[in-house]
């Protein structure tokens, strides 16, 4: 089957920073629960604040720097080139 090479020039930093974090928060959030439960063991108790903190920075943090990493990817895709696909057409199944 033949094959066709596209390139991605440019991502949506605010699109892509959305889809990204919530799938990023996935992998986070069990690991920052186990950090509050060895707290809770350790001291006897978290303060609410302190949770609401921790899961809210790790969301504006996650974003952020997830924004910023489409942005530099798009200033290095226009001087240097994308990530080069090679997709090939799939016949559908009947």
């Amino acid at each position: 089957m033949p094959s066709s090479k596209r390139e991605i020039i440019s991502v949506d930093p605010m699109h892509t920073a959305k889809t990204l974090v919530l799938v990023y928060m996935c992998f986070s959030l069990p690991v920052i629960g186990l950090f509050f439960i060895d707290a809770y063991l350790r001291y006897g108790e978290i303060p609410l604040f302190v949770v609401l903190y921790g899961v809210f920075l790790n969301i504006v943090f996650g974003f952020a720097i997830l924004w910023l990493a489409c942005k530099v990817y798009n200033w290095v895709a226009a001087k240097f080139g994308g990530i080069e696909l090679d997709l090939k057409e799939i016949p559908e199944e009947q």
